[in-house]
């Protein structure tokens, strides 16, 4: 078990604000916040209903600063703040905050059974929660940071290596913990299921100007023994790809960091060369047939969702916090 330097678990009672279930039917976009002060935010929303900084409104403090992940499990969210090194326990249905965790620079999320498995950039361990209070149960030292993590055919796979190499992607038995490193593209970062098989989406080294880049590409999981092949990949190096997200056919991605158009694609085609939308998202979400395209604006003001349609027709533009980087429906 790796070193744990810093844990702690604290308790908020429910603040008796708002009706009971009123976020139940409610979409939530998860907001960053301004880097290095401020706070992020939720904003919730439906079609005739719109409340900004939602869990502030509900529990009468922030989250934190800069929020990185949110993931919905047994009516619960789950919700990693990365610079306040925080993970929160929060109820779905009211946004009542039940718990929270101290774990430093944490990064992305994972839930099985009972366990929250955290991604972090402060050691070589991915840490594994109760998600019922948050206590630490257990770690698997992964020998680097590790960045986005999914579960696929009964194993937790993460990305390793963020900023810097090496990378690879890790398969981890839940059962055991072992941990088996499969060689993979530079800076993998985002997991698609596509016709049941496990997709990886690898950003490539980008260095915006102060370095050589390394291009994107796309990788598939072959299974345990046969670790992962490449499937596609641009022609040059300043091709850059986020936000893998699927409709279990197509996968759609945003064709350059932090500043993407969406592009489709499918197995068995190259990297894709034309878009869907114009440049300026940030992240990418894909639900019940629609694509969320979250575009930050200047990081400093409230920046907007807006839905798109799988051929690229705008259906909806939502206003938002600082940074939108994810929905949860």
């Amino acid at each position: 078990m790796a070193a744990f330097t810093s844990f702690t678990v604290s308790c908020t009672p429910e603040t008796p604000s708002g009706a009971s279930g009123v976020y139940t039917d409610l979409h939530l976009i998860l907001n960053e916040g301004p880097f290095g002060s401020g706070s992020a935010s939720i904003t919730a929303y439906s079609e005739d209903t719109l409340i900004q900084n939602a869990f502030s409104v509900e529990n009468g403090f922030p989250l934190g600063n800069v929020a990185q992940h949110m993931i919905e499990s047994d009516s619960m969210l789950y919700v990693a703040i990365n610079n306040s090194n925080t993970i929160h326990g929060i109820n779905r249905n009211t946004l009542k905050h039940s718990w929270s965790s101290t774990i430093e620079q944490p990064r992305y999320l994972a839930s099985e059974g009972n366990r929250l498995f955290v991604s972090n950039w402060k050691d070589s361990s991915i840490y594994v929660l109760d998600k019922t209070n948050g206590s630490l149960v257990d770690s698997i030292d992964m020998g680097h940071y590790t960045e986005q993590l999914t579960i696929f055919s009964n194993k937790l796979f993460a990305g390793v290596g963020t900023y810097e190499g090496p990378w690879t992607l890790a398969e981890i038995d839940l059962g055991t913990f072992d941990v088996k490193h499969h060689a993979i593209g530079d800076v993998p970062n985002s997991f698609a299921v596509i016709g049941n098989e496990l997709f990886i989406l690898c950003s490539g080294d980008e260095n915006f100007g102060t370095g050589d880049d390394t291009p994107g590409s796309i990788w598939k999981y072959e299974g345990y023994s046969n670790g992962a092949t490449e499937v596609a990949a641009p022609s040059n190096n300043s091709k850059h790809g986020i936000g893998f997200s699927t409709d279990g056919t197509d996968a759609y991605f945003l064709n350059a960091s932090y500043d993407g158009a969406i592009v489709k694609w499918n197995p068995g085609q190259n990297w894709p060369t034309s878009t869907l939308t114009l440049p300026g998202g940030y992240n990418l979400n894909f639900h019940n047939g629609n694509l969320y395209f979250f575009d930050a604006k200047d990081y400093a003001s409230s920046g907007e969702v807006r839905t798109y349609s799988t051929t690229g027709s705008l259906i909806e533009t939502i206003p938002a916090g600082v940074i939108p980087r994810q929905v949860i429906y």
